[in-house]
């Protein structure tokens, strides 16, 4: 399994649990009701050691709402930010070693609506896989 996948299924997981959002996506959604959230893009680094393979994962997890103004998307934004600041634990093989805070942004855009962006770094570890 690649370690960009198992770490989006965990990003996935973590959000999905949250409460007033119509979706977690993994694309721009076709018709998803406002506010949702959509997972990526995300760029995959070796970081590794002699004895263990490791990746640092950039990921990007963007909100988007219809709500006016810039406070309403930074108040949907918190937990989305302490969803991913607290992600643990193992998916497909590959263990979080830690997740960083990168960037935090909301920008208003054109018709309406606000874009909340959170960038963290996620690196992590193969389970099993010596090298």
């Amino acid at each position: 399994m690649s370690a960009s996948l198992a770490v989006q299924r965990l990003v996935h997981g973590a959000l999905a649990a949250l409460p007033g959002f119509a979706g977690v996506f993994d694309g721009p959604p076709a018709d998803a009701a406002p506010p949702y959230l959509v997972i990526g893009p995300d760029a995959v680094g070796e970081w590794g050691t002699k004895t263990e393979i490791g990746h640092e994962h950039r990921v990007a997890v963007s909100l988007w709402t219809d709500a006016p103004g810039m406070a309403a998307a930074k108040a949907l934004l918190g937990p989305v930010e302490a969803a991913l600041l607290a992600l643990a634990g193992a998916r497909d093989g590959h263990r979080v070693v830690t997740c960083r805070l990168q960037r935090s942004l909301v920008i208003a855009q054109p018709g309406g609506w606000t874009q909340g962006l959170v960038e963290v770094r996620v690196r992590t570890v193969m389970e099993t896989g010596m090298v």
